[in-house]
């Protein structure tokens, strides 16, 4: 009965990962990674410039992620977007792999051992979708798992430059690396000199220092040479409170939201006060400075997790592993297998059934994207200078321009081009970025993003402070609107789409109920 149980509980596991990994809707930049970066660097398809807005098309644009974004587009073309969400789930089990060995490895109890993967994974949940930091998240648990399990042998010195030059052109997060090995090195040292007997090798801390710099002059090895390291100190400065993830976590606005990452983050405090044999100095920091970037930006909590299934569950398994294990053995056997099989039906319900039409497919939800909008732009040849609200315009893009890999069949179809995208000032100056904001929330002279640039078109959320204002206007016409949309068009420039329309020439948007990716 104890091997029936073991298999219950390592299935009921993989089954919550399914469900974790298996969301199925629409990232906002979802068409920008899959329609920016089609060509191998030195194609003429290959963009270094911003090419897709009418506000600053030969902006230089470092695309910090184009290995992810092309090697996301190779799948997409082969397999779909079925294809997209296979990848998504391989990259999140490879990652449990990674994080249960390391447990494994440091003898966690198996009830530890079980119940903080699934915390873990809860929370690593959050923005687990699909986008290019999951190949940071999996690279970044590697590099923990190598410093972990290997720091005292020559495998690091072998992998973490080769896995650092693949990390540099896959994500701009790579720097990320570069702190960790730079911190553990450091760390290690100073505890080298306050507790001579749990120090490492000398030999070894050069070998890791060698690992650093070869990883940092690999860093060059990519298609910007070093404006990329340029573009990471320049955006790493920048702060975004007009995107969510970038916000800090407010423990009440975010309960809701956030219960998991609270619970591990209780947990973690818990078994880092502990006094015991394995409260590693090193470790600890590493954890409380990934513990302090997951609450001062949202974005990090998934790194957080990640740290804490290489530091938190061999704690509590030495605290708290053989009363667990004695209070799981009290209870009887044939009721832990119903809970197990019980949790299994459950977590393979959510997988295929909730919040989903379609499981397999990736969907665009209506209550986030206007696509009959957008669907009507494009069947309309709908076509000019936009200013989109950030979350359509890869959207936008997309559909609507035929420079965006996605339309190279309908190349001969008039363009329309974005005020702004989801790049942000990894494409567009300040200024334009500035104007743009202020304008979509009554900011000081908000007016500009319409009289200082050539722009003709709004697609804007019936949210947006602006929306209101511009629907008083006479010099614009509201076109259409649903639940979160308005499309408007300046008058001057598209009267006669205008005069088609009212005559029935151009026939409405339709409403649709489901909508799948692209």
């Amino acid at each position: 009965m104890i091997k029936v149980i073991r298999l219950l509980a390592a299935a009921a596991l993989l089954v919550f990962c399914l469900q974790v990994f298996s969301d199925n809707k629409a990232d906002v930049d979802l068409w920008g990674n899959l329609g920016f970066v089609t060509a191998w660097p030195g194609s003429p398809d290959f963009h270094r410039t911003n090419t897709f807005s009418f506000t600053e098309p030969n902006h230089p644009w470092v695309n910090h992620e184009w290995l992810s974004e092309y090697l996301l587009r190779q799948v997409y073309d082969v397999a779909g977007d079925q294809g997209l969400l296979l990848l998504k789930v391989l990259l999140g089990l490879a990652l449990v792999l990674l994080m249960h060995e390391s447990m494994r490895r440091d003898n966690v109890s198996p009830a530890i051992r079980w119940l903080c993967l699934l915390l873990i994974v809860s929370t690593i949940g959050y923005g687990f979708s699909t986008r290019p930091h999951l190949f940071t998240y999996l690279l970044y648990a590697s590099f923990l798992f190598l410093l972990r399990h290997h720091a005292q042998r020559m495998t690091p010195l072998v992998l973490i430059p080769l896995l650092g030059l693949l990390w540099t052109n896959l994500h701009g997060a790579f720097f990320i690396g570069i702190v960790l090995l730079g911190l553990f090195v450091l760390l290690e040292a100073i505890k080298g000199l306050v507790r001579p007997a749990e120090r490492l090798p000398r030999r070894q801390l050069l070998l890791l220092l060698l690992a650093l710099v070869l990883f940092v002059g690999l860093t060059f090895v990519n298609p910007y040479g070093p404006r990329l390291w340029g573009f990471i100190f320049e955006s790493a400065g920048k702060p975004r409170p007009y995107l969510s993830e970038w916000a800090p976590l407010n423990p009440l606005a975010h309960f809701a939201s956030h219960p998991d990452f609270l619970m591990l983050s209780l947990l973690s405090v818990l078994v880092v006060l502990r006094r015991g044999p394995k409260r590693d100095p090193t470790w600890m920091t590493i954890l409380g400075l990934s513990f302090l970037a997951a609450w001062l930006m949202r974005r990090n909590i998934p790194l957080f997790a990640i740290t804490a299934a290489f530091v938190v569950p061999a704690r509590a398994s030495d605290w708290a592993g053989k009363r667990v294990e004695s209070m799981l053995a009290a209870i009887p056997a044939a009721v832990r297998a119903g809970v197990l099989i019980l949790a299994i039906v459950v977590s393979a319900w959510f997988t295929v059934h909730f919040n989903k039409t379609a499981p397999r497919r990736i969907e665009v939800p209506q209550n986030r994207f206007p696509s009959e909008i957008v669907e009507f732009m494009a069947r309309s040849d709908l076509h000019g200078n936009a200013l989109v609200f950030f979350d359509w315009a890869e959207l936008c893009i997309w559909k609507l321009d035929p420079a965006c890999s996605a339309l190279r069949s309908n190349a001969g179809r008039s363009a329309c081009k974005v005020f702004l995208d989801g790049r942000f000032t990894d494409a567009y100056s300040a200024k334009v970025v500035d104007d743009y904001l202020n304008f979509l929330y009554l900011g000081p002279h908000w007016e500009n993003a319409l009289s200082n640039y050539p722009t003709d078109i709004l697609l804007i959320h019936t949210g947006n402070p602006v929306f209101k204002e511009m629907a008083r206007r006479d010099d614009w016409q509201m076109v259409c609107t649903n639940r979160i949309a308005g499309l408007f068009l300046k008058k001057a420039e598209h009267h006669a789409f205008l005069a088609r329309l009212q005559a029935g020439e151009i026939a409405p948007p339709t409403a649709r109920k489901e909508v799948f990716f692209p």
